[in-house]
């Protein structure tokens, strides 16, 4: 049993007031030994001793581990404290007086009497874009979901296809909102590393030191790791951007109860599994959004001048940002060109997808990346979409034609939808093929069909036998339209 603490007298000023309180809060907790708020404070058992001594005003940090341990209304603490701290007192550093000790703690870590966490500020996210335009209703509801009071902050999902500016967008909605998350901005690319990704332990341990955890106070159990990022994801008020998570599993473990801190996540996909998540899906641009892009990196008088062209430059890349982007920095790198010279380039569709390329951002590789990704039967699906040019496909169509189930054909259709190359349209039973999409299933079409040597014919209906079946289903659930086959 450790030493009793020596009598404090609440009256002597505010500080004094603060730590006697902080002691109340402590005796209603039950008494526990400062070793034993250690476990869930996170900080050594003499830090949070002497944030109740009276000597100085602890550290936000340290009062709110403290509060937490106890059971109090973290919120008050942090008004009070914010009070305390507002009338110039002088601030306890997260250290004790005695020098630095190891000491050992129950989960096999060490903990030195300095404190656990080193309070940092981490600034991890990427350079947004100078020239982004347009979404208004977008980052307006997206502001208006994370800004909603209530116990906890909600995910935020960002989805759409391939090249609509997820992260562009999410980069935006950060400055927006970053006055509300002072303690900083983590960042990781969970699509960076190919189909897998960089594992969710990985990136934990990664944010821990951002936070300031020491690499031997790092848990080597990746629960306890989780866990400890949790914890810290709790206390603080911070903005995190997952981005490129490509199912639920891979950003599931990196979620948690959060009163202050703002997960975002981009995918292409709509991770229908993830529960009490905030969702925002962006579509391809409007006319102007495209028209005011090419305006914005190639200059506004080139495109006053020729905006007939610069119209059917946004129409040829389907309003796509990245395609738009990809033209418009094109134009703005050869001015001695006439932007109806880069419009005529851009209209022969077989050329379409070599000409939406700068640099080392290509669209057909986003295609490719994500099209190598599918099943045979999703890619045998993908083909289909480059015959008819109809800017549309349905399941009954995709089933006559690959002489499936229309129940199959729309599940497959719904797993290309979550890949990014394919959205639902507005009309019921119709999936969006972009001119962009179009063009590169045209190009893959050349290739050998994987689905023919894939699915055996045993138990599959024949073509002729599916197409009539489509077309009476067409017929009662599309009235007045027929399958494009």
């Amino acid at each position: 049993m450790g030493r009793p603490e020596r009598p404090l007298d609440g009256t002597t000023g505010p500080i004094a007031a603060f730590a006697h309180d902080l002691r109340v809060l402590r005796n209603r907790a039950g008494n526990p030994s400062y070793r034993e708020l250690a476990r869930t404070a996170l900080f050594a058992p003499s830090v949070l001793s002497s944030a109740a001594s009276g000597h100085r005003l602890p550290t936000l940090a340290v009062t709110l581990a403290f509060v937490s341990a106890c059971g109090g209304d973290r919120a008050a603490w942090e008004r009070r404290w914010r009070s305390v701290a507002g009338s110039g007192v002088e601030l306890k550093e997260d250290r004790a007086p005695t020098p630095p000790q190891a000491e050992a703690r129950p989960d096999g870590t060490h903990a030195s009497a300095s404190g656990v966490i080193r309070l940092a500020r981490p600034a991890q996210l990427p350079m947004g874009s100078r020239t982004f335009v347009g979404r208004e209703k977008d980052l307006a509801d997206a502001t208006a979901m994370i800004g909603a009071t209530g116990p906890v902050k909600v995910p935020l999902l960002v989805s759409g296809p391939i090249g609509v500016g997820k992260m562009a967008f999410a980069l935006r909605l950060a400055e927006e909102v970053a006055a509300d998350f002072p303690d900083g901005q983590l960042y990781a690319d969970l699509g960076a590393s190919g189909t897998g990704g960089p594992s969710a332990n990985g990136i934990v341990r990664g944010f821990l030191r951002a936070l300031g955890v020491p690499a031997h106070l790092v848990p080597d159990d990746p629960m306890q790791r989780i866990g400890l990022y949790r914890s810290l994801l709790a206390e603080r008020r911070l903005f995190v951007l997952l981005a490129g998570v490509s199912d639920e599993g891979q950003v599931r473990p990196l979620l948690g109860r959060a009163p202050h801190s703002q997960v975002v996540v981009t995918s292409r996909a709509r991770l229908l599994g993830l529960e009490d998540t905030n969702r925002i899906e962006l579509d391809t641009f409007s006319r102007e959004e495209s028209l005011a892009l090419i305006d914005r990196i190639a200059g506004q008088g080139r495109v006053r001048a020729e905006r007939g062209a610069t119209d059917t430059i946004a129409e040829l890349c389907g309003d796509l940002p990245l395609a738009v982007n990809i033209v418009g920095r094109k134009i703005a790198a050869r001015p001695e060109w006439a932007i109806a010279y880069t419009a005529g380039q851009l209209a022969d569709r077989e050329r379409l997808m070599d000409g939406l390329a700068v640099g080392d951002v290509r669209v057909r590789d986003r295609f490719t990346a994500a099209y190598e990704r599918l099943s045979a039967a999703e890619r045998e699906a993908i083909h289909h979409f480059g015959q008819s040019g109809a800017g549309w496909t349905t399941s009954i169509g995709i089933a006559a034609a690959m002489g499936i189930m229309i129940e199959t054909a729309d599940e497959l259709l719904e797993s290309v939808v979550d890949a990014g190359l394919l959205q639902r349209a507005h009309v019921a039973g119709r999936y969006a093929v972009s001119r962009l999409v179009s063009a590169f299933a045209a190009e893959r079409q050349r290739e050998p069909s994987p689905f023919a040597a894939a699915v055996p014919m045993v138990g599959r209906r024949s073509r002729k036998t599916v197409f009539a079946s489509s077309r009476r289903e067409a017929v009662r659930t599309l009235p007045g339209r027929s399958s494009e086959g």
